[in-house]
């Protein structure tokens, strides 16, 4: 079921895909990360936190394969380390080693071998910047027509912010650039297409896929030029949206497209109402009510914060079912009626039909930014694409 409105609560986490599943009847065991998942093996495959590095292993894994660094560290498909259960393991530049590749057969291989219920978190470093294909796939770059939504490379940047304003008109070689980089995340995501097809192969293999929950999603978006920005870490809309598909037979009985507003946060809290446990101190709320009715008690907002990072300011944000509302350390702000300007091209703070609707949406940021975050400016300019 595809989750059409699901978005990242901040948009500075690293870029890729993200599947995890839970499997089986849930009953006390162990902690992985802040939810107790009970009486499954637990595993993690592929990325942990940026600059991770080392032997520790946290409590609650019971599989522990982990990018532990890297030669480059903007750069984890090749010449990389696994923290494997406390060992390091170091990969280097062969075909073999493409890491995407290495971990999917890591996760097969422990679904296939490995009794009982499951929680597996499958988090590959593609397709993150530079975007490297794997060897069986480099000479297939499809040929995707260039992305020119109205926002790109906006010519007329003067209501936005200053620091937008500030941003130079994207020119020829930019453009190449930034097309170049599009064309090399698909041809990316075949690896990790495949991935995903693997694993769910190896369920319906060893007879789980029936009792499966599988959350596939990304934990940030990005932008192409759009606004003239070519990263992620903004408010826009192409940051803080990401992919959320969700599979359970037993309550999912047919595909559909689910418009509620789920927000990141609410992993933790559905993978703890799947397993019938606790998850203490986890901000959000399960989402498990929407895969078997399409209308139950929802949020109606959300909010989206970040700390100064590539030039962008310190800023909350609130994102309702219709509005976007913005406000930056520097005391500017955007509003944008997504109904009507889904590309957000037009500022409307200074518009008078929306008087009211500021109003609200400032005593919400107010009541929801609690407290701000800090305002100290760090990190390079747009083209660094970063962790």
């Amino acid at each position: 079921m595809p989750i059409r409105r699901a978005c990242g609560r901040t948009s500075l986490h690293t870029e890729g895909s993200r599947p995890s599943i839970r499997t089986g009847p849930p009953s006390p065991r162990g902690s992985a990360g802040r939810v107790t998942v009970r009486r499954s093996r637990t595993a993690l495959f592929g990325k942990y936190l940026n600059r991770y590095k080392g032997t520790y292993v946290p409590p609650g894994w019971e599989k522990w394969e982990a990018i532990a660094g890297a030669v480059d560290p903007y750069d984890l498909y090749y010449r990389y380390t696994l923290n494997i259960d406390g060992r390091l393991v170091k990969h280097g530049n062969r075909p073999e080693d493409y890491s995407t590749n290495v971990l999917a057969d890591d996760a097969v291989d422990f679904i296939r071998h490995t009794q009982g219920s499951l929680f597996v978190y499958f988090a590959p470093y593609a397709p993150h910047a530079p975007a490297r294909p794997a060897p069986e796939d480099k000479d297939r770059i499809p040929d995707v027509r260039p992305l020119r939504p109205p926002s790109f490379n906006e010519p007329d940047v003067s209501d936005k912010p200053g620091w937008v304003r500030n941003l130079p008109p994207i020119g020829p070689a930019k453009q190449r650039k930034i097309d170049q980089l599009h064309r090399k995340t698909y041809a990316t995501l075949l690896s990790v297409d495949r991935a995903v097809g693997r694993i769910v192969d190896a369920l319906a293999e060893t007879g789980r896929l029936h009792n499966t929950l599988i959350v596939f999603m990304s934990d940030n978006g990005f932008l192409f030029g759009e606004h003239r920005f070519f990263n992620k870490a903004v408010p826009y809309e192409e940051a803080i949206r990401v992919p959320l598909i969700v599979r359970y037979d037993r309550l999912i009985r047919s595909p559909r497209i689910d418009r509620h507003l789920v927000v990141n946060i609410d992993i933790a809290p559905t993978f703890a109402a799947f397993a019938r446990v606790s998850s203490p101190g986890a901000e959000g709320v399960s989402f498990l009510p929407l895969l078997s009715d399409p209308d139950p008690p929802w949020r109606s907002d959300f909010l989206v914060e970040h700390m100064n990072l590539l030039h962008v300011p310190s800023l909350c944000g609130v994102r309702s079912e219709r509005f976007m509302y913005v406000h930056y350390a520097t005391g500017e702000d955007e509003l944008y009626d997504l109904q009507d300007d889904p590309y957000e091209l037009q500022n409307a703070v200074g518009e008078a039909r929306f008087a009211d609707v500021l109003r609200g949406l400032r005593r919400r940021e107010k009541q929801l930014c609690n407290p701000p975050p800090p305002v100290t400016m760090t990190g390079g300019g747009s083209d660094d694409t970063g962790d």
